[in-house]
């Protein structure tokens, strides 16, 4: 049996809200439609690797309360079991408002995947694991050197790290740390230029390159995705894409990616396939595809 990824993150209960535009400060708006999903950037990793059928743990914590109840079921419903429970708060939850264009904009509540607590790893037998999957939300939380830590004392895995939006509000000691366990860099073209104080994404690559010693993905969009990979840089065509919504586009990629290298995929074979997944959740309302529309977009 192939070795698996460990994918550290939250299982968060989504409601996506559709609305023409964000609001002004203090105004009344409509929502066109709500629709109510398990999110969270680990979950929607994990998702893509289950449609590949690549070995993998879901380690995002299920607490107790309103919140964890309907997430545990969704989860279960969709085929996927948590490694970790908790009885010390509930799950989070995240309000996502859509726009018109498919434009999304965040309002996160956190809960029990901002506390990662040591003990949850030591149920972990390390010898079953070769990757890791990182979100930066849980890096920039309560519980981030927690995590830290275990990567630290785990060096013979292979990171992923995918920081997200909140990039800019991780604090630098946590950054360096994570910098120096050597990770795939996983972010989108805003995110790069934050990160490295660079004015365009080929030179972000440049320096993310040098500060991380390994493989940097840049997403760009319909502008396709910036692969640098020992000291070259390529642009990876973007798939052409139908944009419903950009919920779960990024996690979706990275998720295909880590499925494809684990099957033996260079980089850019692996860059390719999942342009192709993310433009498929784009495609549909949600961060998730279903299994049908997986194998027919595929």
């Amino acid at each position: 049996m192939s070795k698996k990824c460990l994918i550290i993150g939250a299982a968060m209960l989504d409601i996506i809200m559709e609305i023409d535009r964000l609001p002004r400060s203090g105004e009344d708006i409509y929502a066109k439609a709500q629709k109510m999903t398990v999110g969270g950037c680990a979950y929607n990793a994990a998702d893509i690797m289950k449609h590949f059928h690549a070995e993998h743990t879901l380690f995002a914590p299920l607490g107790t309360g309103m919140y964890a109840e309907v997430i545990e079921e969704e989860l279960k419903k969709n085929g996927h079991e948590s490694a970790v429970k908790s009885g010390r708060m509930d799950n989070g939850y995240c309000l996502c408002m859509v726009e018109a264009d498919g434009e999304r904009t965040f309002v996160t509540l956190p809960g029990i995947e901002s506390v990662f607590e040591k003990e949850w790893f030591d149920s972990l037998n390390m010898e079953d694991y070769e990757s890791v999957y990182v979100s930066g939300y849980e890096i920039e939380g309560a519980g981030g050197d927690v995590i830290l830590d275990f990567l630290e004392r785990s060096p013979e895995l292979l990171v992923y790290y995918a920081p997200g939006p909140r990039i800019s509000y991780i604090p630098a000691e946590k950054a360096d740390r994570m910098y120096s366990l050597h990770p795939v860099l996983h972010l989108n073209e805003t995110e790069s230029l934050a990160a490295s104080g660079a004015d365009t994404a080929e030179e972000a690559a440049e320096r993310l390159e040098e500060m991380t010693q390994n493989t940097v993905i840049i997403t760009m969009g319909a502008g396709g995705v910036l692969l640098r990979e020992e000291g070259r840089t390529s642009v990876i065509q973007a798939e052409k894409a139908e944009v419903a919504d950009t919920i779960g586009a990024g996690d979706s990629h990275i998720g295909a990616v880590m499925a494809m290298r684990a099957s033996g995929a260079d980089f850019e074979k692996a860059v390719r396939t999942a342009n192709k997944v993310s433009a498929l959740v784009v495609g549909v309302k949600g961060p998730t595809l279903t299994k049908e529309q997986f194998e027919k977009g595929l």
